[in-house]
């Protein structure tokens, strides 16, 4: 890879991170206009990004953030204030800064139209610059100039030889063309019979008429105060003069007075600063750990993948030395080989953890789409996210986004109310969406719920009968389950957001690539939870080798909660459905014999307590075989269309076994009536 290429991944990965960062922020600053540490960073982050696009040469790029780093400049000095308008405009900004850097990245150099996007954020400096000027500018009639302690020194001296100090306010006519030379001519006539020392606007402003129709001077002449005031009148486009001789000893004392509430007023400040230090530090800290670039070494994917892939191999040779061992006892081999199985145990969990990645990297956009979601829908939308900081393979979570993307905007569009339904029903006026993320064995659980209409089997039912789908003798889980059927839909209108028919069934097929499961619960006027699956890796796990009939199976551990060895008798029936009184409560049993259609050998059987959720289930087998380390290979052809099975593991002594797939096999065709 030349220098160019090394320089341009390189941009890509920081501007990443450094678009999310902006989007986080801002979100932030959204709820929290006064937050310094916020400002501070939003600040930061653009700076950074502007240079880093001018150090490329992607000129679009630095000319928009450079205008977006006016806006924050103005935040920044407090001389802008937050609103919803504003952010709008800046969410915009970041998302064509997004729209170009994809382009970039996939070597498209197209010209981008971001005349509108400068425009706003000219508008919004250029106003809060007119709004400055205004409150400098004087009103009619107020004799608001300031006089300073340098003044005060000049017209002291000023008086030593018989001089006046005259404060003049002159309003020049609304339809005055040429102001600046209007402002001139009155100049040029008062310094012929004095001085002025002040003037405000600025001389500069004032001399190319950068003012409304209003100026102000101190003037300093041995005139008296009515012949000062004819020297202005006599001239054209003259609206009011208004004119105070300034009364020096009164000055002095206005001047050690704001003298005095400027030093209490720094003193304050510099007490409140020293009170709220720690707790600055304390949330910028909090905050950089969450958007804290991590110095690491970069390492490409692909390369990930092929250590992965020797590592694996690494274990089942392992194992199969490790299966010799016990067959030929050989003592001279025993130690070497605990060697060799603990280093080879400290590679295998050093490169799961190094493909590891918290689940917060998919997540951590969701806040700023349900936000746009919500002013588009005209609704009011909250979004939780809980645990945020499961991990899960790198692998799973690049593929993760698409599928929540999906099930957040049918959420948004489909699922919650607006305002006014949700007050009808007795719901609180702002929708929640809940997306959470927990670990549960070897799996990852992610789950998206919302409080809002939930699905209606009934229509579902209308909707598929209508489509030519048989419904006869389908429970409303069933029902409900028909959402993820190709080019399935409820709804009755398109929009930009949902209701197209397509994307259930890809969510769906997506999930399931990635070796998860997806499930929903729904219930009217309640809400909709999704539920996905998903394997912790995408490789190595501890496995429960069992016998069923005369084949032997593969259970993930991570799911197992013990073990127990039971008899026929201590099996029941209830609503033509088994199940065994575990802990005081009756779970389902799942003979795998039958699932599977293996003959049982039916002898010493052994009940695999399982949790999925919080549900318990009881898998039947034959026999156990001991706990081992297997690595997942995925299956192929036929096998890869069984949903019994997740994948296939080679053993020590050399046989393939199948791994199966617990979650599917307890919830497939399970009795829904067990009490």
């Amino acid at each position: 890879m030349d220098d160019t290429a090394t320089y341009r991944e390189l941009f890509f990965e920081e501007t990443d991170e450094y678009l999310q960062t902006l989007n986080d922020c801002v979100l932030e600053l959204e709820q929290n206009p006064n937050d310094k540490s916020t400002i501070e960073e939003i600040f930061r982050a653009a700076h950074t990004l502007k240079g880093m696009a001018a150090t490329m040469g992607y000129n679009t790029m630095t000319e928009l953030t450079h205008s977006m780093e006016n806006v924050f400049e103005l935040f920044r000095n407090g001389t802008l204030e937050v609103n919803s308008q504003i952010i709008t405009t800046i969410f915009d900004c970041l998302d064509m800064l997004s729209e170009i850097v994809e382009d970039l990245r996939e070597e498209k150099y197209l010209e981008y139209d971001i005349s509108h996007l400068l425009k706003e954020l000219s508008n919004i400096s250029n106003k809060e610059e007119k709004k400055q000027e205004t409150q400098e500018n004087p009103k009619d009639g107020e004799n608001n100039i300031d006089i300073e302690e340098t003044d005060i020194m000049i017209i002291e001296r000023a008086r030593e030889k018989d001089y006046k100090a005259f404060n003049i306010t002159v309003k020049l006519v609304d339809y005055c063309v040429l102001k600046g030379a209007r402002a001139y001519l009155i100049v040029n006539k008062l310094e012929q019979q004095g001085d002025i020392i002040k003037t405000n606007p600025s001389p500069e402003k004032l001399e190319i008429g950068e003012f409304k129709d209003t100026f102000q001077l101190i003037y300093l002449s041995k005139e008296d105060m009515e012949r000062v005031k004819e020297l202005v009148e006599n001239n054209a486009e003259i609206e009011k003069v208004s004119i105070e001789e300034i009364n020096i000893e009164q000055s002095i004392e206005e001047q050690e007075a704001i003298e005095e509430v400027e030093k209490t007023q720094s003193n304050m400040e510099q007490n409140a600063e020293t009170k709220s230090n720690k707790k600055t530090e304390q949330k910028t800290e909090e905050r950089h750990g969450s958007h804290h670039m991590n110095q690491s070494i970069r390492v490409d994917i692909n390369r990930l993948d092929s250590f992965m892939n020797l590592v694996s191999e690494l274990v089942i040779y392992r194992t199969r030395l490790e299966d010799l061992s016990s067959k030929y006892t050989t003592t001279e081999i025993n130690e070497p080989l605990e060697h060799v199985a603990r280093i080879t145990s400290e590679l295998q969990d050093l490169v799961l953890k190094i493909r590891m990645e918290p689940v917060s990297v998919v997540l951590n956009r969701f806040p700023r789409m349900i936000r746009d979601l919500s002013k588009e829908l005209d609704k009011e939308i909250q979004l939780v996210i809980e645990g945020e900081e499961t991990e899960l393979d790198r692998t799973v979570i690049s593929e993760l986004g698409e599928p929540l993307v999906h099930l957040l905007r049918n959420a948004a569009g489909h699922g919650i109310e607006h305002v006014d339904e949700r007050l009808a029903l007795g719901k609180d006026k702002v929708g929640l969406i809940k997306l959470t993320a927990y670990q549960e064995g070897d799996k990852v659980v992610i789950s998206l719920s919302d409080d809002g209409k939930g699905l209606d089997p009934q229509v579902i039912k209308a909707s598929a009968e209508r489509k030519g789908i048989s419904t006869e003798g389908m429970s409303n889980r069933d029902l409900i389950q028909l959402i993820f059927n190709p080019g399935f839909s409820t709804a009755k209108e398109v929009t930009n957001v949902s209701g197209r028919g397509v994307g259930m069934d890809v969510v769906k097929q997506k999930i399931a690539s990635l070796g998860g499961s997806i499930d929903v619960i729904s219930e009217v006027n309640k809400g909709t939870t999704f539920i996905i699956k998903l394997p912790l890796t995408l490789s190595i796990i501890q496995a429960l080798m069992v016998n069923v009939g005369q084949e032997t199976f593969a259970l993930p551990l991570g799911i197992i909660e013990t073990v127990v060895k039971v008899n026929e008798g201590e099996i029941f029936r209830s609503h033509k459905n088994e199940v065994y009184i575990y802990r005081e409560k009756a779970i389902p049993i799942i003979r795998v014999s039958d699932k599977l259609s293996i003959e049982s050998k039916g002898d010493n059987e052994h009940l695999i307590i399982i949790l999925l959720g919080d549900q318990h289930y009881g898998l039947l087998v034959d026999g156990l075989i001991g706990q081992q380390e297997i690595v997942i290979k995925k299956l192929s052809g036929l096998l890869a269309q069984m949903k019994e099975y997740i994948g296939a593991t080679i053993l020590g002594n050399g046989d393939i076994t199948l791994i199966l797939d617990v979650g599917n096999l307890c919830t497939t065709g399970k009795g829904d009536n067990v009490e």
